[in-house]
């Protein structure tokens, strides 16, 4: 961080701007403590998303907290919780433009983690999708990306650091049979 009065601002703004876009913050010192800070616009966008980020793991933080801890027999609860917090984030919950996730798409992500054998992570995804992520004990993690469309995506890396990318059906026998799989 930098102060610079605001004379040296004005004799030298390229300089400062250049300064600031490369990631240096810029303190302007001003009467009565109203200073302003100059920074790039990639960094004012990272703190609006973390901004929002914050926003969205305190309406998770307290649908958990009503739960008290997430037991075996709650995490159905808890998932279908922090669908209806997913389900109430408005556009650009993430401060670059996400869309705000549709009322379908939670009502299908409902209907599918309420039919799964073994529950998962529930997550937004700034592309409008719902995110649902396995660990096993093996080490390998898997996400399963659900949209509107009658597939997903699934992503699985593997504890040797192998990576897998494949296509298959959004419903909850598709991802049942592959859960399974994975836990094995």
């Amino acid at each position: 961080m930098l102060i610079a009065k605001q004379m040296d601002i004005r004799s030298n703004i390229k300089k400062y701007f250049d300064m600031a876009f490369e990631g240096e913050a810029i303190v302007v010192p001003r009467k009565m403590e109203r200073n302003v800070v100059i920074i790039s616009e990639n960094e004012y966008n990272r703190l609006i998303a973390e901004s929002h980020i914050e926003t969205y793991a305190r309406g998770v933080a307290k649908n958990r907290a009503k739960n008290k801890t997430v037991k075996s027999g709650e995490v159905l609860k808890h998932n279908l919780d922090k669908l209806e917090t997913i389900g109430s984030m408005k556009a650009n919950w993430n401060g670059n433009g996400a869309p705000a996730f549709s009322g379908k798409l939670i009502e299908k992500a409902k209907k599918l983690i309420k039919k799964l054998f073994i529950q998962p992570e529930v997550f937004p995804t700034a592309l409008g999708t719902i995110q649902l992520e396995y660990d096993n004990a093996r080490r390998d993690h898997m996400e399963i990306e659900i949209g509107l469309t009658k597939d997903a995506e699934v992503f699985t890396v593997l504890y040797n650091g192998e990576e897998r990318l494949e296509t298959i059906a959004s419903d909850n026998d598709s991802i049942n049979r592959l859960v399974g799989e994975f836990y094995g």
